[in-house]
């Protein structure tokens, strides 16, 4: 490597390192700020980083003390009056302190972890929780309830929840036995055996048809997914949008898999994201589309 590039190598890595220090300098300014103007009245003021915690939250009751929720978080239609503190991946750590939140609830993924940790050192009471089973969801709320001082209605909706599932149970025993929950097309990903997918359909009284992999969502070849034998196919979109346009394009794309009996048989479904990828209060609901897209009795078959 010639002086000159060198050089520049090192003033780049100068700059860059200029850069991180302004922006760590901004962010505890900003921190200390914040810690300045916390409510001196000891209310709780909490940010939610997750539609789904979101939804735990007001099912609660704690709808008047979320200051803050991740743009995505668009249920309860009253989450929409909180302020926007960033996406679901990238949450805004400014944008978060500058709510004046007394607690943070993130979800334990790497990016939420990392910004809980960044909050945390400021001085910023946080939550991190892993909800990606029932009984996960179960303790996250139950979590919530103890950090937020209401234990009493964490059980009442942990109840109503497990209630809403069990009314449910065996509803598809004697319906299509095998599923599979194709996650994206492009490479082809599905819900594994180690999902809450893999839970609702055996309360219904179906099963996983891609029940062999260790992984919580897999990588299916072709070959894999022809021979899974699904006789119902579940996909989801994010957006009204997206779910039109998954519509529209999903019987060109299953047309290549016509040795599944899902795709035999015309029963590929394309559901509302906002029911099926949000694992809290409403998932009774979801399992109930389930059992309707299981049993035929559910519209938009294609």
């Amino acid at each position: 490597m010639s002086d000159f590039r060198k050089m520049l190598v090192w003033f780049c890595l100068l700059l860059l390192g200029f850069v991180l220090a302004a922006s760590l300098v901004s962010f505890r300014r900003t921190a200390l700020k914040m810690q300045s103007l916390q409510p001196e009245d000891g209310s709780l003021r909490i940010v939610s980083l997750a539609p789904n915690l979101t939804e735990i939250l007001f099912a609660m009751g704690l709808g008047e003390q979320v200051v803050g929720v991740s743009s995505d978080s668009n249920f309860p239609p009253e989450a929409a009056r909180c302020k926007k503190v960033g996406t679901f991946w990238n949450p805004d750590a400014e944008a978060v302190l500058a709510v004046r939140p007394t607690l943070v609830i993130t979800l334990g993924f790497e990016q939420q972890a990392n910004l809980a940790a960044l909050l945390e050192r400021s001085g910023c009471r946080t939550l991190r929780l892993d909800v990606d089973t029932l009984p996960q969801l179960y303790k996250a709320i139950e979590a919530i309830g103890s950090a937020a001082g209401c234990p009493r209605a964490a059980e009442d909706l942990v109840r109503q929840i497990a209630e809403g599932l069990e009314a449910f149970r065996g509803k598809a025993g004697n319906c299509a036995r095998r599923a599979v929950w194709i996650i994206q097309r492009q490479p082809l990903r599905a819900a594994g055996k180690k999902t809450y997918f893999t839970e609702l359909l055996e309360i219904a009284g179906a099963g996983n048809a891609v029940s062999s992999s260790l992984y919580s969502f897999p990588l299916l070849t072709e070959e894999h997914f022809l021979s899974c034998d699904a006789e119902v196919i579940f996909e989801t979109a994010d957006t009204p949008a997206d779910l039109e346009r998954q519509k529209a394009t999903a019987k060109i794309f299953y047309r290549r898999f016509r040795g599944v009996p899902a795709v035999e048989q015309g029963r590929v479904y394309v559901l509302n994201g906002d029911l099926l990828c949000r694992l809290g209060p409403r998932i009774p609901l979801a399992l109930e589309e389930i059992v309707r897209c299981l049993c035929g009795q559910a519209e938009g078959a294609l």
